[in-house]
């Protein structure tokens, strides 16, 4: 009988050694590969350019490469799809932004994935909406631009990147805020609407103030208002609309760190922490000020409240005006 005891203790301790540390090196031992960011997007746009600057620094102080994957199309869509699916164990993230998550899902009915299928890591950082115009509009701020548009309706022109894009939407909600009549005339990207917006051929843009800055500082543009809490570093001489009598006027985009869903909750926190530590260096702080990119640190858990807020003023906008992409 003792005999048979020691051995069904022994075979039980097998048992264990031959699961537990399974387990266990699965997570414990986090990170001991490459980690892969799904940007998706092109190379070279502001996201890639975040997603590039945190993957050197998390490279540094995790001790592991991290490798920049871009997977761009259909509306971050492509990407997005391929990060829901991934193994939920740390190694494949996404760098996600407001299209992603706060707005897809209220435009695409048969989206192919969904809020759940992800887990909030970390916001990397967030790009108010500033609200641009050529030069030779006669207004320069938010009064004399409304005051013009709604004494000469139709005579204003607004690029935007179409149907459900984020520059509709802004555009949506100051119309809303200002009962203003300003044509909207879509282009398929943001580098054709800076162009012409420079050239004189339309008139104003609802853009990040990230993209707009390079032509504010050169003259080539004039800002009118930005869509933030507060102004910017970057440019202190602009307004926001809150002080411009327009508080409504609160539009940024977002961008930030998420995992598959069902990946383990230390890997987030290791994740999230490592990730606001390098938004806390001075190289990156001082990067994201001249981006006109504003660094916030926050917990993994009030970043998924971010997105669900953004998502609500988004959502809200796009059923009001019915909009559906699919």
């Amino acid at each position: 009988m003792k005999l048979f005891r020691s051995t069904i203790l022994f075979a039980t301790s097998i048992l264990a050694l031959a699961v537990t540390p399974l387990h266990a090196q699965t997570t414990s031992n986090y990170p001991d590969k490459p980690i892969k960011i799904v940007v998706p997007y092109a190379p070279g746009g502001f996201t890639d350019i975040l997603a590039r600057l945190l993957s050197q620094k998390l490279s540094d102080q995790l001790k592991q490469p991290v490798i920049v994957e871009n997977k761009p199309g259909a509306s971050t869509i492509i990407g997005a799809e391929s990060v829901a699916r991934a193994k939920p164990d740390g190694y494949t993230l996404l760098m996600a932004v407001t299209t992603t998550l706060s707005s897809n899902p209220h435009l695409f009915s048969k989206l192919p994935y969904k809020l759940a299928d992800f887990k909030p890591v970390a916001l990397a950082g967030l790009t108010p909406f500033v609200l641009v115009a050529n030069p030779s509009v006669p207004a320069n701020n938010v009064q004399e631009l409304v005051s013009y548009a709604q004494t000469h309706p139709g005579k204003l022109s607004t690029a935007t990147l179409g149907n459900g894009s984020s520059t509709h939407l802004v555009l949506s909600m100051f119309r809303s805020a200002t009962d203003v009549n300003i044509i909207d005339v879509p282009y398929r990207g943001a580098s054709l609407a800076l162009s012409d917006l420079v050239a004189g051929h339309v008139d104003l843009f609802f853009d990040a103030l990230s993209t707009s800055l390079p032509h504010l500082q050169a003259g080539r543009l004039k800002a009118i208002a930005l869509a933030s809490e507060e102004r910017q570093e970057t440019a202190p001489s602009v307004p926001t609309f809150h002080e411009s009598g327009t508080p409504e006027m609160l539009a940024y985009s977002w961008y930030g760190l998420l995992a598959p869903a069902g990946t383990p909750d230390h890997i987030v926190e290791i994740l999230n922490k490592t990730v606001n530590e390098a938004l806390a260096s001075p190289e990156i702080q001082e990067r994201f000020r001249a981006e006109g990119a504003e660094a916030r640190m926050i917990s993994s858990q009030a970043f998924g409240e971010l997105i669900e807020a953004h998502s609500k003023t988004w959502g809200d906008i796009i059923t009001a005006l019915n909009i559906k992409l699919d």
